[in-house]
């Protein structure tokens, strides 16, 4: 007869992807008891019996999946801020066809610096 995968606790009971997303959440082992409302040697021989591995060592391992996943959520917030930031500071820019004066000047300028000397003095003069 196996065992089951749930430790009884006062508050609620704890099953194997309750403890992983708590430890993913970087909780420490108190906050875990006091969420699930049971002792640590009841959740020490808990995880002996589902991972065959002491708590510590299955706390720290699953809390690197933890942190991958929390730096994994931070690049993509940054990223869509980095797009809500673009988008704000173009907001701001004058649209490109308003802007039909400063590319005659442009063109002006051009075709003026391709002219002999004697011709640009006419243009500016």
């Amino acid at each position: 007869m196996t065992q089951p995968a749930v430790l009884k606790g006062y508050r609620r009971d704890l099953t194997r992807e309750l403890f992983e997303d708590l430890a993913a959440l970087q909780c420490e082992i108190p906050e875990i008891l006091g969420y699930v409302g049971t002792t640590r040697p009841k959740l020490e021989k808990w995880c002996l019996r589902i991972y065959r591995h002491p708590l510590e060592e299955i706390l720290e391992a699953v809390r690197q999946d933890g942190l991958i996943q929390i730096r994994r959520a931070s690049f993509d917030q940054l990223k869509k801020s980095a797009t809500i930031i673009s988008q704000q500071y173009n907001r701001f820019l004058p649209p490109r066809a308003a802007d039909q004066g400063s590319r005659e000047a442009l063109a002006a300028l051009t075709a003026a610096v391709s002219l002999p000397e004697e011709e640009v003095r006419e243009v500016f003069v």
